[in-house]
């Protein structure tokens, strides 16, 4: 909500942007078959347990070809995990008409300096964010990443923001 062009669609025949008042937000599931990419419907309006629940079961329709074709449509922005098969970085493509996508990597340690100056080793997590660059600007997906960073840094932050 916080960010609306990365939930947009653009309208080729009225060149026009389409701004969502929902968010379907796109699960990228690997299966036997490839890829495929259901949505979870309204996930704003759902808690983490909700939304974890509802990962589950359209992962395992995907991988078991059950899903109902309206899964499959009206995304508003896809997040995809190519972290879950060990790899730390890649570049997701956007799913048409969606205008951003997120990709999560592979966990790992690395050494950094903190706040005190000490080198420490940490977990860090990679992320990356695909736009289309014509409906949004490299500045508002880089506010989007500080503030995906900042829940992550802290997510009892993102755990009052949701239900």
């Amino acid at each position: 909500r916080e960010y609306p062009l990365l939930i947009s669609s653009f309208d080729h025949e009225n060149e026009e942007i389409v701004f969502k008042n929902h968010i379907n937000l796109g699960i990228a599931v690997d299966t036997p078959d490839g890829l495929i990419v259901p949505n979870i419907k309204d996930a704003d309006s759902k808690s983490i347990l909700e939304m974890a629940s509802d990962i589950l079961r359209i992962a395992e329709e995907a991988k078991t070809r059950t899903l109902k074709l309206e899964t499959l449509q009206n995304g508003t922005f896809t997040i995809t995990n190519y972290g879950a098969i060990g790899t730390k970085f890649g570049t997701p493509v956007i799913k048409h008409p969606e205008v951003a996508i997120l990709g999560v990597g592979s966990i790992y340690k690395k050494p950094i300096v903190n706040e005190q100056g000490q080198i420490v080793v940490a977990e860090v997590l990679p992320l990356s964010l695909t736009i289309d660059h014509r409906i949004v600007d490299g500045a508002d997906g880089g506010r989007f990443l500080l503030k995906l960073k900042q829940y992550l840094s802290d997510p009892s932050s993102m755990m009052l923001r949701m239900k």
